[in-house]
C-alpha cells in the first residue's frame, strides 16, 4: 500500500487552531503565525547585536524602536505594493486595501517598507544604515523561507502545471497538478540564510559594512529570478514576469553595491 500516490492534494488547513463564532470561522492562522514569529526573529537579532555591541549606540530601546518599525514597514509596504499591482480591484472596491484578513502582500513593498524602517531608526538614533541592514539580513532570509511555507499551506502562489510525480493539487486554483514553487522558494531562502551566516564567518564580510546586505540583495535577486520560472504569473513584459525583473533590479543593485564596497578608491579613502 502506498502511503503517497502522487499527484498529492494540498487540503492543509491554514489555521493551527479555529473555532465558530456568530457563524464564522476565527482562530490562529499559520501565515499570522509566522509574522509574528519573524518579527520575533528581528528582535532577538538585533537584541544579540547590542549585547555584543557590533552597531554603536545600539541600546535596547533603540531595538524596541527598530523591531517596531520593521513590522510597520513589513506590513505597510507589503501591502502597498499588493495593492498597486491591483490597481483595478481599488478603483472598483475602495476598501479592499484594510481587508487584511484576506490576504495580499508583496515582497518588494515590504523591503522598502524595511529599508525606510531602518533608515528612519538610524537617523532617529544616530546609527549606520549598512550595519543595521547587515543585521537584519539575518531575520529576513529565515522569515521569507517559512512565509513561503505557510504560502504552500494556505495553498496560494501555486506554481506552474507540471506532468511530474512531485506536482500538487491546489484545490483553491483548480484540479490541475502544479509546480509547489512556493517550497521551491523556501527552499531557496534558506539556503540564502545558509550563505549568509558562512559568509558573517569571513573576513571578507567583517572588512567592509554593507557586504552582507548588497550579498542579500544579490542572492535573493538571482534566486527569486531562478525559481519564479516555475511560479504561475499572469503579468509578463516580454519574456519575463513582473517578479522576475524586479528580481533582476533587486540584483543588479546588489552588484553594484558589493562593487562599490571593493573599489580600490573606496579601501583608500577607509584607510
Amino acid at each position: 500500500m502506498h502511503l503517497f500516490q502522487p499527484p498529492w492534494t494540498d487540503n492543509l488547513s491554514p489555521f493551527l487552531v479555529r473555532w465558530l463564532l456568530f457563524g464564522h470561522t476565527v482562530g490562529i492562522r499559520w501565515y499570522g503565525l509566522n509574522y509574528v514569529f519573524s518579527f520575533f526573529l528581528v528582535y532577538l537579532y538585533f537584541r544579540g547585536a547590542a549585547r555584543r555591541g557590533r552597531v554603536p549606540r545600539l541600546d535596547l530601546a533603540a531595538v524596541d524602536a527598530l523591531t517596531y518599525a520593521i513590522a510597520i514597514g513589513i506590513v505597510g509596504g507589503g501591502r502597498l505594493g499588493f495593492v498597486v499591482q491591483h490597481l483595478d480591484t481599488l478603483r472598483t472596491d475602495p476598501l479592499f486595501p484594510f481587508r487584511l484578513t484576506e490576504g495580499g502582500m508583496t515582497f518588494f513593498g515590504g523591503l522598502l517598507g524595511v529599508l525606510l524602517a531602518i533608515f528612519w531608526a538610524g537617523r532617529r538614533y544616530g546609527m549606520g544604515f549598512l550595519a543595521l541592514a547587515d543585521i537584519a539580513t539575518f531575520p529576513a532570509a529565515l522569515g521569507l523561507a517559512l512565509g513561503r511555507i505557510t504560502n504552500f499551506v494556505n495553498g496560494e502562489l501555486a506554481g506552474r502545471p507540471t506532468h511530474g510525480d512531485w506536482g500538487v493539487i491546489f484545490p483553491s486554483v483548480d484540479n490541475v497538478p502544479r509546480h509547489p514553487s512556493q517550497l521551491y522558494e523556501s527552499a531557496s531562502h534558506f539556503l540564502l540564510f545558509g550563505a549568509l551566516v558562512a559568509a558573517n564567518r569571513t573576513d571578507w564580510a567583517r572588512a567592509r559594512t554593507g557586504r552582507l546586505s548588497y550579498l542579500f540583495l544579490t542572492l535573493y535577486g538571482f534566486l527569486r529570478f531562478a525559481t519564479d520560472f516555475f511560479r504561475a504569473d499572469d503579468t509578463y513584459w516580454g519574456p519575463f514576469s513582473t517578479g522576475q525583473w524586479a528580481s533582476l533590479v533587486v540584483a543588479l543593485a546588489g552588484v553594484i553595491g558589493l562593487a562599490l564596497l571593493s573599489s580600490p578608491q573606496r579601501a583608500a579613502r577607509r584607510a
